[in-house]
């Protein structure tokens, strides 16, 4: 395997581009051509797959690592979907430059980069399969069921003849139950709580408080998975799955984003009537064409349109980046620290690079600022992001 920081230096050497990409903007999807080889310089990015409506993170990369260009293909095209998890900064190195690199090295060196780029998508495409294979739910037992006989112990979930043959109950702790989800599914702990809550409403687990030592999942260990899958299967009519409608905890849970904010963009009336009706098979289908960004921001404004700290929310990322950039720490603090639970702070964040936004949280520690002090701050800084806006639009 080469050093990450033999990437980091390639990437300097080579006629290497810039591109920076905010959290949850895709970068490319899959079928496109390939012509970039992708190192990233600051922050994470997820490869994913979508497969039967279901999108699956198969990898996460950090800094010093690439991706973007399979060397098994004589065709290069894009095997995988690309969106930046978090801020992130990525070198763009061109297709012949890498193939110039690549060729350098030996037959043999070649052949196993081959071979390694042909198993790594294998095993890519087994695990999109495999995690959607199942319906979701019957996933989720059989994690519980695992949980279960850990707790209780194989021999007592056995059966015996002639013995008391009642299913032992188990009872591990939830954030076990949501830890194991992560790790195996990669599910949000938003959306495990959307599933786990199904299963409560269907009867098939409880969720109790443990006397304060934490809450708990009581099920029986022995009959989750087949209880389960009569749930599932018991629901034949695909037509109306299609049609099923959503609460807006599921709803939240399916595109992973606040329900404050769900309920902002529709009182704004910035969703179709069909989304409103939270129709299953049309948030799946926005959520693979439009990504989660579509769901998570509202409706953008003009920047005529512009006036109060909060319509920085709808500034250019370019713009709202450069403009930043020209701040001091201590005033971004000040100003952000009188926009806590508001969208627009977490904007400002994400348009900082790493660095730069652990400086700013550092300063947030314990800062008081005077709202008067922080609203000037913050409109200056309006301001000159709305008249850059302007300029650019030639207005």
């Amino acid at each position: 395997m080469i050093p990450q920081d033999d990437f980091l230096q390639f990437a300097r050497e080579a006629e290497a581009s810039r591109l920076r990409a905010f959290a949850g903007d895709v970068i490319y999807k899959e079928g496109m051509p390939a012509t970039h080889l992708y190192i990233i310089t600051e922050g994470e990015v997820d490869l994913f797959l979508v497969r039967d409506g279901r999108r699956t993170v198969v990898e996460t990369l950090r800094t010093g690592q690439c991706f973007g260009i399979e060397p098994h293909l004589e065709r290069p095209e894009r095997l995988h979907s690309a969106a930046a998890r978090s801020y992130s900064e990525m070198s763009l190195v061109p297709l012949h430059a890498v193939a110039e690199a690549v060729a350098e090295g030996s037959e043999l060196a070649r052949g196993l980069l081959r071979t390694l780029s042909e198993r790594t998508l294998a095993a890519h495409r087994l695990i999109a399969q495999r995690v959607n294979f199942q319906p979701e739910l019957q996933v989720y037992a059989q994690i519980l069921h695992l949980l279960g006989l850990a707790e209780v112990g194989r021999a007592a979930v056995a059966l015996r003849p002639g013995a008391d043959n009642r299913s032992p109950q188990a009872q591990p702790l939830l954030q076990d139950v949501l830890h194991n989800a992560r790790l195996l599914l990669g599910h949000s702990e938003r959306h495990a709580l959307a599933c786990l809550a199904r299963l409560r409403a269907a009867c098939l687990i409880r969720i109790e408080d443990d006397r304060g030592l934490g809450k708990r999942v009581h099920f029986a260990v022995r009959d989750i998975v087949s209880d389960v899958r009569r749930l599932v299967e018991s629901d034949a009519d695909a037509d109306r799955l299609r049609h099923e409608t959503l609460s807006l905890d599921e709803f939240a849970s399916m595109v992973d984003v606040e329900r404050t904010v769900l309920l902002r963009k529709l009182a704004a009336g910035d969703f179709a009537d069909d989304v409103f009706t939270f129709r299953r098979e049309e948030i799946l289908r926005l959520l693979d064409t439009q990504g989660r960004r579509y769901f998570a921001e509202r409706r953008i404004k003009q920047p005529q349109e512009f006036t109060e700290v909060a319509d920085l929310e709808f500034a250019d990322a370019k713009t709202l980046f450069a403009a930043l950039s020209r701040r001091d720490g201590l005033d971004l603090a000040k100003l952000l620290a009188t926009l806590a639970g508001e969208p627009v702070r977490d904007r400002i964040l994400d348009a900082l690079p790493r660095r730069r936004r652990e400086e700013v949280e550092a300063e947030l520690q314990g800062l008081r600022p005077d709202p008067v002090e922080a609203r000037q701050l913050g409109l200056a800084l309006l301001g000159e992001v709305q008249a850059a806006m302007l300029a650019a639009q030639g207005g």
